[in-house]
């Protein structure tokens, strides 16, 4: 499997908008073939067990939530096929242009893995 992490610190007013805009876009994602796109909200990300937490690597200002969102493809081949399709769908444009009115993309933290 392979998984790409996105972190948002997300203005707690903003979150239903997010969210609406996330739900939309993995419609898209699964439509040309991602095995799973989820969003998450935060429960708790403080430091525990000797780990930081989370919330350390993206800074959030005292009316934000942090938000992830995880999209899953069969592996890293999978991925670019299904981008490749994704980043060229009109849709895909308008709701990042949406988007970007809810969240400073500056401040997201992205990452793909691969599973071991």
């Amino acid at each position: 499997m392979y998984n790409v992490l996105y972190l948002y610190p997300v203005l707690k007013q903003k979150k239903d908008r997010f969210i609406e805009i996330n739900k939309k876009a993995s419609i898209i994602y699964k439509e040309y073939g991602a095995i799973e796109d989820d969003t998450y909200q935060s429960t708790f990300i403080n430091a525990m067990y000797g780990c930081k937490g989370i919330g350390s690597s993206v800074e959030l200002q005292e009316n934000e939530i942090l938000m992830c969102s995880v999209s899953t493809f069969n592996n890293k081949h999978h991925h670019d096929i299904v981008m490749e399709k994704v980043d060229s769908d009109y849709r895909i444009e308008e709701l990042y242009n949406e988007m970007i009115k809810v969240i400073d993309m500056s401040r997201v933290v992205r990452g793909e893995f691969e599973k071991v």
